[in-house]
């Protein structure tokens, strides 16, 4: 049987061209949370979406819509 244990997630929206110290901001977080010992960390591409400003982000954003 498995022990329960607390748990939490972090998400952080971070753009792959934002530049932290030299290198690319989306690293910061892995490194950092490596420091105390985390279990994990990951990071993931978003290729597309939107925020509450219904705003698209993403590659191809300006193309006018997406096919269905």
């Amino acid at each position: 049987m498995r022990a329960t244990t607390d748990a939490a997630l972090l998400r952080l929206m971070i753009g792959e061209s934002d530049d932290g110290k030299g290198r690319p901001m989306y690293k910061a977080p892995v490194f950092k949370a490596r420091e105390p010992g985390l279990v994990g960390a990951t990071v993931l591409r978003g290729a597309m979406g939107f925020g509450r400003s219904s705003r698209m982000h993403g590659w191809r954003s300006h193309a006018g819509g997406c096919a269905n």
